[in-house]
């Protein structure tokens, strides 16, 4: 009787190994259908009107993908689509890990993808480093991740440093007639207006200038006539702004009623909206805005994902191109490898360069890193006209001293 409880008991052990062994996926290498890719997205929660067009494009890029009969896998000798699999993580970092968990642990994904703010990427960066899940992001601060020293996380996007920099780069290229002479920062008082103003002192101390104006303000201000006023004062001829779309249409609102016009306005974080340029109309013409990506600059295939997101939603979109491009070079980096084990499929991305995909071409540092050109967009009769990088389709064109 106690041999048979020890064979029982053995066999039991066995069983359990054997269970254990079971790949991440939960079947062999030669039942494989597909590659499961988890991704956490804020379907819910403040983060959620940006992650909707996130959501779509990179469900279009998985269709595209899969409609060409999906992404060859070297290792298997056969083609396999992708199976995207989201999880909500609610605008949260705590979500976001407990959704990667989830990915990980109960739908046995093979690899991850992740785009957002870095809170939230760091945290579901952490959980990937635990289960050595390769994991590849964007749109996250590239000095935020750099810090983490991740072994199992790459990243493509720009550094704080870098953003901030951009507008210098455009002066220092203007005619000297155009160039500012004196110019002005306005940023939310705030973590991420406190951020980006230090950037923006740095990269004017080593490019030569010298803010004449520097005063943060209260997001949801209603009266910048005090602004205003020291603006016109001090003659500014130049103007960077950190501020919401809502707070965009007040400011210039309120600089068209004091008859101040200035040459050279930039806005980061709302200025891109296209509400911010419906509710300004004619009014909007010469200002400047942030961007991730533009169709304008003729990336493969670029155009017609622009058409097809305009044709569903009746509006453009600067971010799609980089959310496309995230399971794009995932896919890439599979027939790279000849694998979809995370260790080989993140050794093709680290110190690797994937060329022709939505963002271009993308080449990536030993530690998995990818800086990009932030852009800078000129808005001009609806349209958003590429100023930097330079665009041989638009000259920028500096605003008029008074309002028509």
């Amino acid at each position: 009787m106690g041999d048979k409880k020890f064979l029982a008991c053995l066999g039991l052990c066995f069983f359990l190994l054997t269970v254990y062994l079971i790949p991440v996926s939960g079947v062999s290498a030669a039942e494989k259908k597909e590659i499961l890719v988890g991704i956490h997205l804020s379907l819910t929660g403040p983060l959620a009107m940006p992650a909707a067009e996130s959501k779509w494009a990179t469900e279009q890029a998985v269709a595209d993908i899969n409609t060409k009969g999906g992404v060859f896998v070297k290792e298997l000798n056969k083609k396999l689509p992708i199976k995207l699999i989201i999880a909500d993580d609610k605008g949260s970092a705590d979500q976001g890990a407990a959704a990667m968990e989830r990915l990980i642990k109960l739908d046995k994904i093979d690899l991850a993808l992740s785009d957002g703010i870095a809170s939230i990427g760091i945290a579901v960066g952490t959980v990937c480093e635990k289960y050595k899940v390769y994991l590849q992001t964007t749109c996250m601060w590239l000095d935020f991740i750099e810090k983490e020293n991740f072994k199992w996380v790459s990243s493509f996007f720009t550094s704080t440093s870098a953003a901030s920099e951009t507008p210098f780069k455009i002066w220092k290229a203007l005619p000297k007639d155009q160039e500012p002479k004196r110019p002005a920062l306005m940023m939310e008082d705030n973590q991420d207006g406190q951020a980006f103003g230090m950037g923006f002192k740095t990269h004017a101390e080593k490019y030569g200038y010298k803010f004449v104006v520097d005063e943060p303000f209260t997001p949801g201000a209603k009266d910048f006539s005090s602004q205003i006023l020291k603006w016109n004062a001090a003659k500014v001829d130049a103007l960077l702004v950190l501020m919401s779309p809502t707070d965009g249409i007040v400011l210039l609102r309120q600089m068209k009623e004091q008859n101040l016009r200035v040459p050279y306005l930039h806005g980061w974080k709302g200025f891109w909206a296209r509400e911010f340029e419906q509710g300004l109309g004619k009014d909007a013409n010469y200002v400047i805005h942030d961007g991730f990506w533009s169709d304008k600059y003729g990336a493969p295939g670029s155009k017609e994902l622009q058409e097809r997101f305009v044709k569903q939603f009746k509006r453009d979109s600067t971010s799609i191109g980089i959310f496309y491009a995230n399971p794009q070079i995932l896919a890439m980096a599979i027939e790279k490898a000849g694998s979809i084990k995370s260790e080989k499929v993140r050794d093709a991305v680290f110190g690797g360069e994937f060329k022709g995909t939505m963002m271009g071409d993308v080449k990536y540092n030993e530690k998995g890193l990818a800086f990009m050109e932030f852009l800078a967009l000129q808005w001009w009769d609806g349209d958003r006209k590429p100023v930097y990088p330079p665009n041989p389709g638009w000259k920028y064109k500096p605003a008029p001293n008074t309002w028509k």
